[in-house]
Order: C-alpha cells, then sequence, then structure tokens
C-alpha cells in the first residue's frame, strides 16, 4: 500500500467479504485486523479478497515472537530502496544533466534530437529499472482494479511525460521534451521512499526493543546440570537457572535462590527488584546480581513480553477519529485529483483554441502543468499522518510500563482535562490492615467480634473483607462457613451464622437493616477523622462492635497529583469511603477536590455529568466496582494489578504501581495529539496550497514531486518526535490552593 486511498480499498475489500464484520487497515504498519461475525471464513477468502483489489496479503501470526520478523523485513525494505535509488541517481541524473546542458549550449535541430533520444533511453531504463517499475506496476494495477492510489497518479505523471516527450521528438513539435521531468519525478519519489521506510522503522523501534527483550535460549535445569535448550521447548513447569547478567527466559516463579531484577521494560522503574522464594519474574527481565531457579509458568504467547507486544501491535493497529477522517477524504482524494489534472490539461487546450492564451507552445505548456497537478496531489501524507504518530507514542508508553489498548483511547486521553481517580487500590495502597477491634454489647469479646466478621466477609474479594479475614487468620482464629450469604457492593454484607443474622458493613447499611448506630456514633467520629476506614459489626438488631482499618496513601499518589496539578489537569478523588476518611486520605495526598460516599454506578454518573458539561474525563481506577466509571469515562486508566474486569474495561494499563504513570500516559497521549493534528493540518494545508501551484504552472512537475516527498517525510519526521522525553510542552503548575473538604 501507498497512501490512504490504498488502505481504504483494502478495508472496502475485506468488508466486502461474508461474515466479516468490521476491519481496520493501518497503512504504517502495513497490517489489516479483521474481526469476524459468527460465521467463521477461511483466510484464503480473505487473500482472494485483497489480491482482487490489487494488492497482497499474508497471515501475519504474532502471537509467538521467536524472531524479529517485523525488523527483517523492514530492514528488506530499506535495502530495496536503497538500490532503487542508486538506480534512479545514476539514470536519471545523466538525464537532467543532459537537459540542463542543450539549453546552456542552446542545442537545436538534429543534435538536439540526439540529445532527446538518450534522455529517452535513459529514462525507460530507468521505467524497467527497480527505480521506476515497482511504481508504473502498482499504478497499472490500479488502474485494471479500478482502485486509484499514489502510484496511479506518479504512473500517469511519468507516463504523460514519456509519452509527450516521444510525441514531440517523432510527431508534435509543440508537445516539448518532459524527459527530465519524468527523471525528477522518479528520483524524487525514491528518495522519499527510501527516507520514509528508515523513518518507518525508527517509529517501530519501541517494538523491536520489545521482541529484543525475549531471550532465545534458557538453561533447562536435567538430571542434576543445567544444559542450553531453545526457549521456544520450554514448558509449563519446566525449571531453569538464571543467573546475573542473564535474561529471565520465561515467565515464572522463584523456586531456589535470591537475586535482584531489572524489571525497567515491564514497570519502567529503573530500581531492580529483590526476589527469592516464590516471587513472581517475568520474561525478559534482566537478572543484575544473584543467581535462582525458576519454575516456568507461561511460556510463549501467553509470557508478559509477548502479551505487551501484542497490545502494542493492537494498538498501532488501531485509528483515531482524526484518521478515520482523513482516511475518508483520502479515498476520494485520487479520482478528485485526476478530474482536476484533465480539467487543467482541458483548460488550457480550451484557453489555446478560443485565442485567449497566446503562448506558443501551449500543448508543452499543458502537458507540463498536467503532470506537476498529478505528481503533487499524491495523498501519502493523510495515510500517514496519524498511524506514525500513534505508532511511536504507543511502543514508546509501552516501554515506559504504559500499555495503551487503541488508538482512539489514546486520543481520549490526550485531550482529557478532568482525571477522576478511585481511592482504595488507586490513590492507597489498596491494602488495608486492621488497627483496631473493640466490641459493644451483646456479650462479645474483641476476637469473636472480628470471628463474626471474617466468617462473614471470607468469600468476598473486597480488600477491607480480605484485611478482615487476614487479621483472624493472624490471631488464629477458626472461620465458619454461613448458612446464607448476600453482598451489597460498596455497602456491606448480611448473611446468616449458626442461625443468627450477622451485618457486617457501613454505619448507613447497619442502620437500613434496622441496627441502631446512635451509641457508637461518636467513637465513629474520631476514628474516621483520623482517617481510618470503619466496618460495624451487627448481630440480633444490634451494634456487636467497631473494626477500623487503615490504607496507606501510595508514596506515589501525592508526586502525581502534583504533576497532574502542573499539567492544568483538575483532579477529583472519588471514593464509597465515608467523607471523613476521604477527607483525611484527600489532605495527604494533596487532591483538591473529594466526592465521598458514592455508590459505583454514582462514580459513573459523576463522570457522566462532567461529560454533559463538555469536559474529557478520564476514570483511574482498579477494582471490580469501578468497571461501570472505567467505561463511562471517555478514557479508563487501570492498573495491571487490579482487577481482570478494571483491566478489561479500561483503555489503558499501568504496569507496576506508580500512580505518576498517570501523568506520564497523559503526556505521551497529549503530545500525541498535538502532533497528529500537526501532521493532518500540514497534510491538508500542503494540498490546498500545491494544487493551485502546479495547476497555474508555478510549480514545475520535477518540484512537484519533490513538494510531495517532503510532506510525507514531514509528517514522519515530526512522529518521530514523540521519541524524546514526553515531559515537555506542559505549561507551569498552578498553586494549590485550600486543603480539600468532602
Amino acid at each position: 500500500m501507498t497512501c490512504g486511498s490504498c488502505a481504504a480499498r483494502v478495508e472496502r475489500a475485506l468488508r466486502s467479504v461474508e461474515s466479516v464484520s468490521d476491519a481496520v487497515v493501518n497503512l504504517a504498519t502495513e497490517t489489516a485486523v479483521v474481526q469476524l461475525g459468527r460465521r467463521q471464513t477461511d483466510l484464503g477468502r480473505l487473500r482472494e479478497a485483497v489480491r482482487a483489489a490489487g494488492y497482497d496479503a499474508e497471515p501475519a501470526d504474532t502471537a509467538d515472537r521467536t524472531e524479529d520478523e517485523g525488523r527483517v523485513d523492514r530492514v528488506g525494505q530499506v535495502r530495496y530502496w536503497r538500490r532503487a535509488l542508486a538506480y534512479s541517481l545514476a539514470l536519471g541524473l545523466p538525464t537532467i544533466g543532459l537537459h540542463l546542458a542543450g539549453h546552456a549550449l542552446a542545442v537545436h535541430g538534429e543534435a538536439r534530437g540526439w540529445v532527446t533520444l538518450i534522455q529517452g533511453a535513459f529514462v525507460l531504463a530507468m521505467m524497467l529499472s527497480p527505480a521506476g517499475r515497482p511504481i508504473l506496476l502498482g499504478g497499472l494495477r490500479a488502474a485494471r482494479t479500478r482502485s486509484p492510489n499514489m502510484d496511479l497518479l506518479v504512473a500517469m505523471g511519468v507516463t504523460a511525460a514519456v509519452v509527450g516527450s516521444l510525441a514531440s521528438l517523432l510527431w508534435v513539435p509543440l508537445a516539448g521534451d518532459h524527459f527530465h521531468a519524468a527523471a525528477m519525478i522518479l528520483i524524487f519519489i525514491d528518495v522519499g521512499k527510501y527516507l520514509e521506510v528508515r523513518a518507518r522503522g525508527r517509529a517501530c523501534a519501541a517494538l523491536d526493543a520489545l521482541a529484543r527483550r525475549a531471550p532465545r535460549t534458557a538453561n533447562l535445569i536435567r538430571d542434576g546440570g543445567t544444559v542450553e535448550v531453545p526457549v521456544s521447548t520450554i514448558r509449563a513447569g519446566d525449571r531453569m537457572r538464571v543467573s546475573a547478567d542473564e535474561f529471565v527466559p520465561v515467565d515464572g516463579r522463584v523456586v531456589e535462590g535470591s537475586a535482584t531484577v531489572d524489571q525497567s521494560m515491564l514497570t519502567g522503574e529503573s530500581t531492580p527488584v529483590e526476589v527469592e522464594g516464590g516471587a513472581r519474574v517475568y520474561g525478559g527481565t534482566l537478572v543484575t546480581s544473584g543467581s535462582v531457579v525458576v519454575e516456568a509458568t507461561a511460556t510463549g504467547a501467553q509470557s508478559a513480553v509477548a502479551q505487551i507486544a501484542r497490545l502494542v501491535e493492537q494498538a498501532q493497529s488501531s485509528r483515531t477519529q482524526m484518521q478515520r477522517t482523513a482516511d475518508a477524504v483520502a479515498s476520494v482524494f485520487v479520482p478528485a485529483v485526476i478530474v482536476l489534472a484533465a480539467t487543467t490539461f482541458v483548460g488550457h487546450w480550451v484557453a489555446a483554441t478560443a485565442g485567449t492564451w497566446s503562448h506558443p507552445a501551449w500543448l508543452a505548456e499543458a502537458l507540463s502543468r498536467t503532470i506537476a497537478v498529478l505528481v503533487v496531489a499524491c495523498p501519502c501524507a493523510m495515510g500517514l499522518a496519524a498511524p506514525t504518530a500513534v505508532m511511536v507514542a504507543t511502543g514508546n508508553a509501552a516501554l515506559r510500563g504504559i500499555l495503551v489498548r487503541d488508538a482512539a483511547a489514546l486520543e481520549a486521553t490526550g485531550r482529557a482535562d478532568v482525571v477522576l481517580l478511585d481511592k482504595t487500590g488507586t490513590l492507597t495502597t489498596g491494602r488495608p490492615s486492621v488497627t483496631h477491634v473493640v466490641e459493644h454489647g451483646a456479650g462479645l469479646e474483641a476476637r469473636d467480634v472480628l470471628r463474626l466478621a471474617a466468617a462473614v466477609e471470607q468469600f468476598s474479594s473486597h480488600p477491607l473483607a480480605r484485611a478482615i479475614v487476614a487479621k483472624a487468620r493472624e490471631w488464629g482464629l477458626e472461620l465458619e462457613t454461613p448458612e446464607s450469604y448476600e453482598q451489597k457492593a460498596g455497602l456491606g454484607v448480611t448473611a446468616r451464622l449458626n442461625g443468627k443474622a450477622v451485618i457486617v458493613g457501613s454505619r448507613e447499611f447497619l442502620e437500613k437493616n434496622g441496627v441502631d448506630c446512635r451509641e457508637v456514633a461518636e467513637r465513629l467520629e474520631r476514628l474516621t477523622t483520623d482517617g481510618q476506614t470503619v466496618v460495624l459489626v451487627g448481630t440480633d438488631q444490634q451494634v456487636a462492635g467497631v473494626i477500623a482499618l487503615a490504607d496507606r496513601p501510595r508514596e506515589s499518589a501525592a508526586p502525581a497529583l502534583d504533576e497532574l496539578d502542573a499539567m492544568n489537569i483538575e483532579t477529583l478523588m472519588v471514593t464509597g469511603d465515608d467523607r471523613h476518611t476521604a477527607a483525611a486520605v484527600a489532605a495527604e495526598v494533596g487532591a483538591r477536590h473529594v466526592r465521598a460516599e458514592l455508590m459505583p454506578g454514582e462514580k459513573a454518573a459523576v463522570a457522566r455529568e462532567l461529560m454533559r458539561q463538555g469536559r474529557h474525563v478520564v476514570f483511574v481506577g482498579d477494582g471490580i466496582n469501578d468497571a461501570p466509571a472505567l467505561a463511562a469515562a471517555s478514557a479508563g486508566i487501570a492498573f495491571a494489578a487490579g482487577s481482570e474486569i478494571a483491566r478489561e474495561t479500561a483503555g489503558i494499563t499501568l504496569v507496576g504501581d506508580d500512580l505518576r504513570l498517570v501523568a506520564e500516559a497523559m503526556r505521551i497521549a497529549r503530545r500525541s495529539v498535538r502532533v497528529i493534528r500537526q501532521n493532518l493540518f500540514w497534510a491538508f494545508f500542503y494540498n490546498v496550497i500545491a494544487i493551485p501551484l502546479a495547476a497555474f504552472g508555478v510549480l514545475p512537475p520535477g518540484f512537484a514531486a519533490a513538494a510531495m516527498m517532503l510532506s510525507s517525510l514531514s509528517v514522519v519526521l515530526n512522529s518521530l518526535r514523540l521519541q524524546r522525553d514526553a515531559g515537555e510542552g506542559d505549561r507551569p503548575r498552578r498553586d494549590k490552593g485550600p486543603r480539600p473538604s468532602a
């Protein structure tokens, strides 16, 4: 594929296949992602549809990147276009030199004819060599399949130049000599192609880096010794020894020894972590010191590095809304240019026959301007504007521990001006611990209160429930199984235990179930003011006890909010906790706005309300109860260590537990959106200016080819700026303002 109209043509071909519900074609990555409906189809039918459209396709198996095939393919492209460029320079420069020499020496008559004939021989050789053959064949294929693209425009321009020149030499002297124009067109096209494939290779550098992280061999423990085997032969349960300065071959757990491991490829955190018996390690991470025996748990396509590479490729094959608009324009752009070129030629012919244009060589000038219009308007820049920026941004984000699901999530995050942050597990560590257990009435001791609460909560996945159960086990308490159990998300649990009704949850939950909590109100107020979360235990319609828990804020929470504030992004903490606990945590981390005592659905309602006001909202959360808000917001960000439903709902996943990655993700997204807008503006602005200049003769064919080449190259090089640190361009930080209130 050579331009956006090519991608649109392949998309239409794939969608025409029965059972294909959708297809997305990415020009920059040269891939298509096809969604099938309920009825399956074989790959052969997809391939036939693409070939019928004038292109070719092969299945792209990205599940197991044991070899860096993508990089090898890009290296092959660079070599091919380097060879094509060498041919074009060797044959094209003499053609241009003869043209200039003929004019400088005022060569006329028979000598002029011989000079033109030699030029024609050079140009015909260019057209048959790697310098011109693929472009001309691509144009012929596009014409045959009625799928106009960049190759067709260039082929028409070169053919018009050659045919006009031959006509001038043999029959119609007024047609003029355009061999030099054909040579310049092919030279600039080949220069542009060579530079473009090199730049696009740099754009894929992040994915290449991920692929290279996957080791090729492993030291398998066998018969008391170690033997080096290919990683592809490792299976779950196999044990390998990994020593200092070696990469961990596959995902696994440490069963022997201790070591420090550099996990920066997954987390973006440069400080190595200590691992010992039972710790998880990931394929592609580097052991910096020590030696461990690792038991494989996930290999091949299931390993962390393979999944990250697959996510990056998935994101790079998706499109932003801006790119969809550009592709829609590009799909009709080439036919429109052909009409404009024909109009340019006919306009000159009409002007000449009507006598309103007195130029004696009107045919030569008409051909020159028509060729320039055909060449200058190739929509390559439009097709590359967004995909190259998305490729660079998502690849480099992955190397920082930020996994972007698709381009739409990147675009939405880049436009965000408000961030909603869940408290538990997001601003805090999500690992609360029990600090106090206080009995109250019902004739129970503190151990009995904890035993009742833990027995009821042992089947819940809520962090508070897990903390209560962990404390009960620490005290050595035996937990009975409830006879019945019902959980109300965000409120609490009701159960029957030994024939008694037991209620565990918030004060509001107990009061709704008929438990009078006024006697413990003062104690609850004191504990929540100190920033602790309070869980009440009720039985026999009275409060049996109070359990206080504390969840410490993440160390990165306050710096992360400072960074978001520096970017003029409003932050709002949303939580189901009571307002006193929420206010205490907000004061500690520096959150300026707080909404407390919210149900999961109410968090989503807050996001929707802000979006109705015209705000662009990002929600950051990690729990099951955050899924509605993650889905409702413009974009969702979740931690990889969070719940599976949160990860599946979010458009961006953060590897590791550093909350500053939220700000980093938003910086990358903002710069990506800015670069995409710049690219699209230049692509459209270039055509608006260049086409009239070509039509009115200001831009000759050779320079038109140079302008087209520079337009395509400019958007690729502009996208490569995203490889630099994403931190530049943020506005200065505002004053923090007053402490928050709930």
